[in-house]
């Protein structure tokens, strides 16, 4: 606000120059005098430029600062509560890119009236036509908005529904091209942007043509006010310097309105992202918890467990109750949709149970800091996801770590020999040009859930996707966890051979009530039929 102060003053330097030359320069002939009267608008021309270069670096800087301190901090708490892109994250893209592009001519609009008043000064006729060509303009650019707003928005969600399509079937690329789903999607695509080209025509034919009136009214703006001042002249109301200064200064209010209203979307959005992320950074930061002691090697408890999904008429499981040692494997078994990942989820605290606790020690595992349950429990989620970056980074979660923990994991997971055979070894970039098999990406996702030996151990489906060798190596690497004193617990559909001896508790989901039992019975499979060609 101080730099817009003086680079403001400094644009009277223009009009005064204008007054010295008609009204003196030219009657008096001075030549020294025109020349001293040049090279100090000159000066104040170079130190109006210098004055504007560095008040734009300083916004820029600020909202770089904005983002910096926000940005990051929003984004950990978003991924934190389960969302990827938290809305304040928007907001607070909006703040900054007003502060960068927008507050300057807000700050400068101010000044509007002050060189209204000096138009006045010079002649009141002058500053009645300048105040209505202001009037005007501020009236078609409120008219451009609120014709605009609604068609501007539509486009906007059809422009989203096309990008999601291909998101979609991009991250599904094997299933469209198995099935021939190409053309369903394009038109799918299709009609998503035909929508969106609808509003946009919509769009432009209501601000193009507001547009060309404004533009319009700026041109007549100039002639009104030349036409006016010269008459004014003509019948010695005004000097001929008085009449281009006044034009000058007018042109000058007229302007800062322009760019002002011109930059009102974004001072709308901004002033609503800024209301939600003062909202959002009032709220009581939840204090860390009090860890207890014993906690990182106590049993896991689930005391009276019930979960129920939003909507569901019934509970998935109810009053579950059962107790693992360290050392200890519960193979969790059921047919599908019987809440055996609803089950993981909760047991690594990304879900709450509905009723009852979920223990490790005496803490429950929602209240364990992040990074306490990211060090005691390992996870292997159902589907795997690894993420872009380097095969060292995906196994040591990202976090800045010595390879011994990263080389230690990847050789129990059994994926050791086959990274150091990847062009770049450990730092191979995972990317569509690896070419990894699904066995070898689970079990790099092994690897990551075994980073730095957890306490707890949770494998969701762990077999699927696994060829034979790749089976007997994830048995060992449980039982080399559960010998080291890790609890382990499995989820697996239907009943299975697998872990033979190495059970010691098992639970079946998808009866009337979970079944507990401190042991497993498999019973006898009956053998294969051979597969006969017939003729």
């Amino acid at each position: 606000m101080i730099f817009g102060i003086f680079i403001n003053l400094l644009r009277f330097s223009g009009p005064l120059y204008l007054i010295q030359i008609f009204d003196r320069v030219i009657s008096s002939r001075s030549i020294e005098t025109l020349v001293a009267l040049t090279a100090a608008a000159l000066i104040a021309l170079v130190a109006s430029a210098a004055l504007e270069t560095v008040r734009r670096r300083m916004l820029s800087r600020w909202s770089v600062w904005i983002e910096h301190q926000l940005t990051t901090e929003s984004v950990r708490a978003g991924l934190t509560a389960g969302v990827a892109n938290p809305p304040v994250l928007a907001n607070i893209e909006k703040v900054s890119g007003f502060v960068e592009r927008g507050l300057a001519p807000w700050m400068d609009v101010v000044w509007a009236p002050i060189f209204l008043l000096c138009v006045y000064f010079i002649h009141p006729v002058l500053c009645m036509i300048a105040s209505a060509g202001i009037a005007l303009l501020i009236g078609l650019s409120v008219l451009k908005d609120k014709l605009t707003r609604e068609p501007r928005q539509a486009e906007r969600d059809a422009a989203k529904q096309a990008k999601e399509v291909l998101v979609s079937a991009d991250r599904h690329k094997d299933v469209v091209g198995a099935f021939a789903m190409a053309d369903a999607i394009a038109g799918r695509w299709g009609k998503s942007k035909i929508d969106g080209f609808l509003q946009r025509d919509r769009l432009n034919a209501r601000g193009v043509s507001i547009d060309s009136a404004i533009r319009a009214l700026g041109r007549g703006f100039y002639i009104v006010l030349l036409a006016s001042g010269i008459w004014l002249f003509l019948n010695n109301h005004a000097t001929l310097g008085g009449l281009f200064a006044g034009r000058l200064i007018a042109n000058f209010a007229y302007k800062m309105v322009d760019k002002a209203v011109r930059e009102f979307r974004s001072l709308r959005e901004a002033r609503e992202g800024y209301s939600k992320i003062k909202a959002e950074l009032a709220r009581p930061a939840s204090e860390e918890p009090n860890l207890l002691p014993g906690t990182p090697n106590g049993a896991l408890n689930l005391d009276e467990v019930s979960f129920k999904h939003g909507g569901a008429r019934g509970d998935l499981f109810r009053k579950l109750s059962l107790s693992l040692v360290p050392g200890e494997l519960l193979l969790v078994m059921g047919r599908a949709a019987t809440g055996k990942t609803t089950l993981s989820r909760l047991l690594i605290g990304l879900l709450k149970p509905r009723t009852g606790q979920i223990r490790l020690g005496d803490m429950n595992v929602t209240r364990l800091p992040d990074y306490i349950r990211a060090e005691v429990i390992g996870y292997l989620p159902q589907h795997i996801e690894l993420f872009e970056g380097t095969v060292a980074q995906n196994i040591a979660r990202f976090q800045q770590s010595g390879m011994d923990d990263v080389v230690s994991a990847a050789k129990i997971a059994g994926i050791h020999d086959s990274i150091i055979r990847l062009s770049q070894g450990y730092d191979t970039l995972l990317d569509d040009s690896v070419g990894l098999s699904g066995s070898e990406r689970k079990r790099i996702a092994l690897a990551r859930a075994l980073f730095r030996s957890p306490r707890l151990i949770v494998l969701d489906e762990p077999f699927a996707n696994l060829d034979s060798s790749s089976r007997r190596t994830l048995e060992a690497a449980v039982k080399l966890m559960k010998d080291s004193g890790c609890s382990v617990v499995v989820t697996m559909s239907g009943r299975s051979k697998r872990f033979l001896g190495m059970v010691d508790k098992s639970l079946i989901l998808g009866g009337q009530k979970p079944e507990f039992t401190d042991h497993i019975e498999v019973p006898v499979q009956p053998s294969r039929p051979e597969l006969r060609s017939v003729k």
